[in-house]
């Protein structure tokens, strides 16, 4: 069955209240008529990396709930889930029989033995790219004092799959079978482009490998009645890629770009994207993740990024930089900026509600963060007592939170925003960009005989939002 075309909420299994249940109750209570699908986090067994650690994809945490909760919210939203096709947790059943067993194991082939790749030269090393501050390799001691080296691209708990071995794709169709059977219906696909090891290349969605591995997974989704969100942060081509092979991309390149139209007041760049965007993607303003710059890169000249890093950069954590195996501090190159996106635009409830009337009529499905459904603002405390600078945007919610949360004005605003978006026709139909100078955005679609239009004003930051009421076909405005 198609995922609806309606708002998704993404958010944590315990942080809009204490867990799955609590989820629920509080979706029921304040935003089930405003979103059509949930997008909730890793809810696995986890002992890593906010949950991207999984020791397997079949069971629920405890912590969170059973999977009576997650059929629960399935039954009543297009629910999406992660499938960390990349890695798995090192408290794992297959990783810790590996080290039991060592190349006797027979989880032995799931894992990638680095040292058969023979000697890894420093030029090597300077093109592989690494999420962590150090090369991508972890020792491993077996039972009996042997060694070995595993490929290891996150922290040293997440363990890399060995896709040159029949074992990995076995393992990742059990995982999609059992997902889809629980009712996922869209499978958020993690950190797949570290998937493609092939030394002196840089090791991360290296062509044509990765499209061979997401069209078998995509494949086997479909078999299984399920769809596909492959995650990437890099240049905005790949993204166009995944879609023509009846995927869905992340229009991750509308963040940066909607920060730089709203504070610059200047649509002319975002004009040029929505033109070609992919209408089949998903579309985001905030995730769990920072606002990743890679994927603006040839969308937006890099004297305009290097304007939008400064001035974002003056109220964020750190940024995150890029790094190479190489070069294990960074290569100089801002990755991510780690901010909340109500913080990124001044705590301007015109400009907060602007920035998501241009996304929800953006073509595509539009999905919310939890932390922006409910205009969060950085938690700096929570970001100081981790370490983690992303946890900025990734604060714990009470249910007496929540209540207090939705009471106010620019979070009202929001909901009604969501409602029409989740509802209304004409966005089942055709997109229009029309004509507006550079300090505006009008957009509009068309179903039949409904039609709905946004335009915004860049200099004002007011977006005022025209339609045709769904039965006497009357023209109606309001001020979103």
């Amino acid at each position: 069955m198609a995922l609806r075309n309606a708002v998704q909420l993404i958010c944590y299994p315990d942080r809009l209240g204490n867990n799955l249940h609590d989820l629920r109750t509080v979706i029921n209570r304040h935003f089930s008529n405003a979103i059509g699908g949930l997008h909730i986090l890793p809810f696995y067994p986890s002992n890593a990396d906010a949950g991207f650690s999984p020791l397997t994809h079949k069971e629920v945490d405890p912590r969170y709930g059973d999977w009576g909760d997650v059929e629960a919210l399935a039954a009543d939203f297009d629910l999406c889930a992660d499938l960390t096709i990349n890695h798995i947790s090192d408290a794992s059943e297959e990783f810790r029989d590996f080290v039991r067993h060592g190349f006797r194991s027979r989880y032995a082939d799931l894992f990638i033995d680095v040292d058969k790749f023979g000697e890894i030269t420093p030029d090597d090393l300077a093109k592989i790219h690494i999420r962590k501050e150090k090369e991508p390799f972890r020792d491993v001691t077996f039972e009996n004092g042997e060694k070995a080296r595993v490929w290891c691209t996150f922290t040293e708990h997440q363990i890399d799959l060995n896709y040159d071995a029949p074992l990995a794709f076995e393992l990742m169709e059990d995982y999609i079978a059992f997902l889809a059977g629980k009712g996922i219906k869209l499978l958020r696909l993690d950190a797949f482009g570290y998937t493609t090891k092939r030394i002196g290349t840089s090791c991360f969605l290296v062509e044509p490998d990765v499209y061979r591995l997401l069209e078998w997974v995509n494949d086997v989704a479909r078999r299984h009645g399920a769809e596909c969100l492959p995650e990437v942060h890099d240049n905005t081509s790949y993204q166009y890629a995944l879609s023509r092979r009846d995927m869905r991309p992340y229009g991750f390149a509308l963040p940066p770009l909607l920060l730089y139209t709203l504070l610059d007041a200047n649509s002319n760049y975002l004009k040029n994207w929505l033109r070609m965007c992919p209408r089949n993607m998903m579309t985001v303003l905030d995730t769990h993740d920072g606002i990743c710059i890679p994927d603006v890169e040839g969308v937006l000249p890099e004297d305009k990024i290097k304007v939008l890093i400064n001035n974002i950069d003056a109220r964020s954590a750190d940024p995150i930089l890029r790094k190479s195996a190489a070069n294990i501090h960074s290569v100089g190159a801002i990755y991510q900026l780690t901010c909340t996106f109500y913080d990124a635009l001044m705590q301007s409830d015109d400009a907060y509600i602007a920035a998501r009337a241009i996304q929800f009529f953006t073509p595509g499905i539009p999905q919310v963060y939890y932390v922006g459904l409910l205009a969060g603002c950085n938690d700096e405390e929570l970001m100081q007592s981790t370490g983690e600078l992303r946890d900025i945007n990734r604060a714990y919610f009470s249910l007496e939170d929540v209540d207090q949360a939705v009471q106010k004005p620019v979070v009202k605003r929001l909901l009604r925003l969501m409602r029409f978006r989740s509802h209304y026709p004409a966005f089942n139909g055709r997109f229009e960009l029309q004509y507006s100078n550079d300090s505006s955005v009008a957009m509009g679609w068309r179903h039949g005989e409904h039609y709905c239009a946004v335009f915004v004003d860049l200099n004002f930051k007011t977006s005022t939002i025209t339609y045709l009421d769904e039965a006497t076909l009357e023209e109606q405005t309001f001020r979103a």
